[in-house]
């Protein structure tokens, strides 16, 4: 009988010991993130921390083709009349893999002035995600119809 009171004290003395336990421990101050650019090379770390060799190195590869994608992007709204500063800021926002769990605006159909407005209009919302895949989506359109009208020759397959 005498172990059952044991355990019994022992259980209702518990959560009291662990509350004086987490009181003696210094509390840790959490550091406020300085940016978003902070945030995203901390968890960019802690990804290649938990990589193995091959895929740290995949993963550094991708960063680099999303910086240059980024530029090309940049160098695109440029060539459409925006300031260097404010083409940066735009194409710095796009993010491929959220582009593509995102939907899409269809362009089909719609005239070079329209698809302009689209991009006017998301700009001006300061969604920038959304501008920049439409400005990748037009791109492609104009890639696709000029595939479309070149007539494509077979070469020399002896066809």
């Amino acid at each position: 009988m005498k172990p059952v009171v044991l355990l019994i004290a022992w259980i209702l003395a518990a959560p009291a010991a662990f509350a004086q336990q987490q009181s003696q421990q210094p509390a840790q101050q959490a550091r406020p993130v300085q940016s978003f650019e902070d945030l995203r090379a901390r968890e960019a770390q802690s990804r290649i921390k938990s990589m193995t060799r091959a895929q740290q190195q995949g993963y550094l590869d991708a960063m680099a083709d999303l910086d240059k994608l980024r530029g090309k992007l940049a160098e695109a709204w440029q060539g459409m009349g925006m300031s260097p500063e404010g083409a940066r800021l735009v194409a710095d926002a796009y993010d491929p893999d959220l582009a593509a769990r995102s939907h899409h605006t269809t362009l089909r159909g719609k005239s070079d002035q329209e698809i302009a407005q689209l991009m006017q209009d998301a700009l001006r919302q300061k969604k920038y995600l959304k501008a920049n895949q439409l400005l990748i989506d037009y791109q492609r359109q104009k890639l696709a119809l000029n595939e479309v009208s070149t007539p494509q020759t077979l070469g020399n397959s002896g066809l």
